[in-house]
């Protein structure tokens, strides 16, 4: 019954001018008969012409690339395409885009509340495929997506219009903000340091640093009998640890005065962007990396072990990272370590530290070396370079996004 209706109400106009036709035509008036039978006709052709607009229309989106550096612009191909006979005078195309996103040769609409849009409007012939290329670029770190669209089209006049959703969308991953850390080579120097657990690891026979004087208890097959007999003196071989000291990095994204319903504040933005150019640094000098946090990416806990090779890793659980705490940063503290093994460096990233979070790094420190980056933040007091083994700070800028490098200060 209801489809009826709908039908019914489709067709009021066409059959008003169908009526009008026959009427005209019973009375002899063959003008208003003409009239009336054209109007019918015109008024079908919209109908169907509205009913066939979208069939055989496609919209499809292509991203040059899935994963980019903050800030790096990426290439959005889009294709329109009329797979039918029928041509469609207009298609309006309406996307919708991620937040603190730019995008060369297209205009961005956005509403109050309502995430920004791509709209474009164009006409299509007969079996038409149309392509534009559009420059995409995104200053916010994170997982963003494109889509869905809605495509809207319909008759001639646009007195009939059709709506159809695309759901398929895509995923464009952005890094955090990379810095140049000042002076070059700090953070490599400050915070892995002279690790304390050295003597803890067994020697590599493969890996020979040098020679040492012989001491009770080492073993015969150890002695280098050419440089005894060079210096007169017993010596043996020296050998370097079989294991290499790892860096696990730990990022409290509490920040005083930001809820957790605000995660896009600039001051952890920064935070964040800061233990990237630690990771980066640290792994351009073949350090194994890994990050603990209070936050979670992608639904679960960032708790990445240090291995070698892991920065990518690392890099890709900060860009996903969002503010939500399951874990207080002492209870982080004291459930990851346990875990480590002592040749592992800790540090420890920040705006500010709690008591507790300091008694516990306190505790750390008789086992693991520990070193901390504090982001200064006006309403946060600074942290006692005495309380780590090695002390790093730089003060949070306005202009962060413009800068290049960081400048970090003992």
């Amino acid at each position: 019954m209801t489809r009826l209706r709908v039908f019914g109400r489709r067709f009021v106009l066409a059959e008003s001018f169908a009526a009008l036709g026959l009427l005209a035509f019973a009375l002899s008036s063959d003008t208003l008969a003409l009239c009336g039978f054209i109007g019918a006709f015109v008024s079908l052709a919209l109908q169907a012409w509205q009913h066939y607009a979208l069939n055989g229309l496609s919209y499809t989106r292509r991203l040059s690339a899935s994963r980019v550096r903050f800030g790096e612009p990426v290439e959005l191909e889009i294709e329109i395409v009329n797979d039918k006979v029928l041509p469609l005078a207009f298609v309006e195309i309406d996307d919708t885009l991620p937040r603190h996103v730019a995008i060369d040769g297209a205009a961005i609409t956005q509403h109050f509340g309502s995430p920004p849009r791509l709209v474009q409007v164009l006409g299509l012939l007969p079996y038409q495929r149309v392509r534009r290329r559009l420059v995409l670029t995104c200053t916010r770190r994170g997982e963003h997506r494109i889509g869905p669209a809605t495509l809207t089209s319909g008759d001639p006049l646009g007195a009939r219009l059709s709506h159809t959703t695309v759901p398929a969308s895509d995923r464009l991953l952005v890094y955090p903000k990379l810095f140049a850390l000042a002076p070059r080579g700090i953070a490599s120097r400050v915070l892995v340091g002279d690790h304390k657990s050295t003597n803890l690891l067994a020697p590599d026979p493969t890996r020979v640093a040098g020679v040492r004087p012989f001491q009770p208890g080492d073993p015969l097959r150890q002695v280098n009998w050419r440089a005894t007999a060079r210096t007169g003196e017993l010596v043996v071989r020296r050998f370097e640890p079989s294991a290499q000291v790892k860096v696990a990095i730990f990022l409290d994204v509490f920040l005083s005065g930001v809820s957790a319903f605000a995660p896009e504040s600039d001051e952890l933005e920064l935070l964040i962007a800061l233990c990237a150019s630690v990771v980066s640094e640290l792994d351009a000098t073949g350090i194994p990396v890994g990050c603990y946090s209070t936050g979670s990416a992608g639904g679960r806990p960032l708790a990445l072990t240090p291995r070698r090779f892991g920065a990518a890793e690392v890099l890709e659980g900060l860009a996903r990272l969002v503010p939500l705490y399951s874990l207080s940063f002492e209870a982080l503290l004291a459930q990851a370590s346990a875990r480590l093994s002592p040749a592992t460096s800790l540090v420890i990233l920040a705006t500010e530290l709690s008591p507790p979070a300091l008694g516990e790094i306190a505790e750390l420190r008789r086992r693991f070396s520990v070193s901390a980056v504090q982001l200064e933040l006006p309403e946060c007091p600074l942290l006692a370079a005495e309380g780590f083994d090695g002390f790093l700070r730089t003060p949070y800028l306005e202009d962060w996004r413009e800068r290049e490098a960081l400048e970090l200060a003992r």
